[in-house]
């Protein structure tokens, strides 16, 4: 058998500097790095792209190598934006980079990208200047931090509330499909949310008072506090995900029961997302309550 010899994607754009004498400071070496940036993103502008990924490697004349990888959130080709990041990296790293003798070849290489619509700079774009500061604030947190400790919540395939999110680094790409909550078609302007933006996790359990056993709630204690309900909407019947009863789940297990979700109101109006766990008799002889979010 011949051994696999694995090609590597060829890079949106590379640029290399070579240097006849070496360079001793790693400050003017930066300064290079920029002007290369700089040439990266009009290559980039060519193409109607920005740099998601960005690698720079300092060749020290002795043969050592360091490279320097970085990430952002949005597509970017401007190099003073590309150079902070770079610089971050170098802060954040725990062995500063040592010239040496010099460093006698630069490299920025851009391994991703991706498509790059023009941006209104002037009148109404306060928006699209907001969301670049987001995302340039992201980039650095994520640099500073850690990849993985910067997060963001990404929609996922699933009616169960607690798994309709899941927590990605922020740099990861963007879903191509804008975020849809529930009821959200059918929401009219100024309607209350139908899902709170704040969840417990796990779902807190409860103490309910209701007149009838599967009716709404007419009172609850949670942390000690008694609660009475003034208003409610619902209930709003999620049914379990019932392909899991392969795996062992059945309709009296905890996973294999219906909820039914009440969106409620105390006396001093505060708002609870509250359900019911199991259909009585059906499923269990005396289903639990639990509060699983917060409406703001």
């Amino acid at each position: 058998h011949r051994p696999l010899a694995p090609r590597r994607a060829r890079a949106a754009v590379r640029i290399d500097r070579r240097f006849a004498e070496p360079i001793g400071s790693t400050a003017y070496a930066l300064k290079i790095l920029e002007e290369m940036a700089a040439q990266a993103g009009d290559r980039l502008a060519e193409r109607g792209e920005g740099g998601r990924r960005f690698e720079a490697v300092f060749f020290r004349s002795d043969g050592l190598a360091f490279p320097l990888r970085v990430e952002t959130s949005l597509p970017v080709r401007d190099a003073p934006a590309i150079l902070r990041l770079m610089r971050e990296r170098i802060d954040a790293l725990s062995d500063p980079i040592d010239p040496g003798f010099g460093f006698d070849m630069l490299r920025l290489t851009v391994p991703q990208a991706e498509k790059l619509a023009p941006t209104q700079l002037a009148l109404e774009g306060g928006e699209a200047r907001r969301q670049d500061s987001v995302a340039a604030l992201v980039d650095r947190l994520s640099i500073r931090a850690g990849r993985a400790r910067i997060q963001r919540l990404a929609p996922c395939d699933s009616h169960i509330p607690e798994q309709a999110q899941l927590a990605l680094p922020a740099v990861e790409p963007r879903a191509p499909e804008p975020w849809q909550q529930p009821g959200d078609a059918a929401a009219e302007p100024g309607d209350p949310p139908m899902r709170p933006l704040h969840l417990f996790d796990p779902p807190q359990p409860i103490e309910v008072v209701a007149l009838l056993p599967d009716g709404p709630p007419h009172r609850f204690r949670w942390r000690r506090a008694l609660h009475d309900v003034t208003r409610y909407e619902g209930p709003e019947r999620i049914a379990p995900e019932w392909w899991h009863a392969s795996d062992g789940a059945t309709a009296g297990d905890a996973i294999g029961r219906t909820r039914d979700y009440y969106r409620v109101e105390d006396a001093r109006g505060r708002r609870y997302w509250i359900f019911r766990h199991g259909l009585q008799g059906a499923e269990t002889p005396h289903p639990v309550w639990y509060i699983h979010g917060l409406f703001a």
